[in-house]
């Protein structure tokens, strides 16, 4: 049996949670509750709630087929002293479901209008 090198799935959730936290990436809702999705180049990602209500992100071919799942356990430990990936995957599914609801759009709305 060999050992799965999951470093290149790491750097992507990585950049994946530091564009979403920079409300950098366009995220929206699916049809499934508590989904959410992105066009990148020709993939979608989605992020949502996988088993034991931990965040996981999926990605998608074109076609709309999942190319592959990636969770907090199955990337490898982080750097001394770096974000623990539970804690990371649980930010950007945050941020990801703010911005796919318009909550900060809702939010500064009503602190205008509580002027």
């Amino acid at each position: 049996m060999f050992a799965l090198d999951r470093s290149r799935d790491a750097v992507f959730v990585e950049r994946l949670h530091a564009k979403t936290i920079a409300r950098g990436v366009a995220w929206t809702p699916t049809e499934h509750e508590g989904r959410f999705s992105v066009s990148v180049g020709e993939f979608t990602v989605e992020i949502g709630e996988g088993g034991a209500d931990d965040p996981e992100v999926l990605i998608c071919k074109p076609d709309g087929k999942a190319l592959e799942l990636i969770t907090a356990d199955a990337l490898p430990d982080p750097a001394a002293g770096a974000m623990p990936r539970r804690q990371m995957f649980a930010e950007t599914y945050e941020a990801a479901r703010r911005t796919a609801m318009g909550v900060d759009h809702a939010i500064e709305t009503l602190i205008n209008a509580l002027i």
